[in-house]
């Protein structure tokens, strides 16, 4: 019998990516979007695609429990500005959730919703389940690796990105010359990068690294094409990630394209816990 999967998506390219992975390996893809966040666009990659405001949880569940799904996938960004965005309405089952969680790290809410989901029978899978080729390997990835200055960047900024990591302030650290320039926290990525070129021009050096206590259903580090735009825009020299827990978007053109680029990118293996 074929998998029937429910994939929750945010922006960004990585739900297309899950998408299409996961029917090329045999699953029915029902679809949820969460409005304002998803590229409406997903419908026709999918074989069912609905929306609901982020906010919905109620209806979110009652989607799935009506489409019969037992296993699920989140794929997309969606920030913790909702929040404090009075636009958005929470509703009960939403609410119920944000009550009961003890602070709003992104491992604590989403961890919520998760157990969620699972009181109702529906199991969240490894964002990364259908990817597994798509995870960045160990080591420097394109034709040119980083400089001894860039390398002693990537050192420095690894170190506090772990540190911060732990109290859930944002996975990027953009470094120059060992000073840390921007660390990203509610804005995302790309402006923490550009509040960095800002600051220090260019040369900049961007780590990005997951959580040590990561869970993976969820909010795993991506890096695509769009990403370089940015670091091109940026004046970023090296880019390095953490291995194994860092998903590369169209891998191999990823990679040619930061090469032409002459932008730097390495995989950085964690340390042992």
């Amino acid at each position: 019998m074929a998998l029937s999967l429910a994939l929750i998506a945010g922006a960004g390219r990585f739900p297309f990516h899950v998408a299409q992975e996961a029917k090329r390996q045999g699953a029915t893809v029902f679809a949820i979007g969460l409005r304002g966040w998803a590229d409406p666009s997903l419908a026709q990659q999918v074989d069912s695609y609905q929306e609901v405001s982020v906010g919905e949880l109620g209806a979110l569940i009652a989607h799935l429990k009506q489409a019969g799904i037992r296993q699920a996938v989140m794929a997309g960004k969606v920030t913790k500005e909702i929040l404090f965005d009075q636009r958005t309405a929470f509703d009960a089952e939403a609410a119920a959730v944000l009550s009961h969680v003890t602070d709003y790290s992104v491992p604590a809410l989403l961890g919520a919703i998760g157990q969620r989901l699972g009181q109702e029978g529906i199991t969240l899978l490894d964002s990364s389940t259908f990817l597994q080729s798509s995870l960045c390997p160990a080591g420097v990835l394109t034709v040119r690796g980083p400089t001894p200055v860039e390398a002693e960047d990537i050192r420095v900024g690894f170190e506090v990105a772990r540190a911060l990591a732990m109290v859930d302030v944002g996975q990027t650290i953009i470094v120059k010359q060992r000073v840390i320039v921007a660390v990203e926290a509610l804005e995302g990525t790309d402006a923490a990068i550009q509040r960095a070129h800002c600051l220090a021009g260019a040369g900049l050096v961007v780590v990005k690294t997951a959580s040590p206590t990561q869970d993976r259903r969820f909010d795993l580090p991506v890096v695509g094409l769009l990403t370089l735009e940015t670091l091109k825009a940026c004046g970023v020299s090296c880019l390095a990630v953490e291995a194994g827990s860092t998903i590369l978007l169209d891998r191999e053109a990823l990679l040619a394209a930061f090469s032409a680029a002459q932008i730097a990118m390495v995989g950085v293996t964690p340390p042992a816990a």
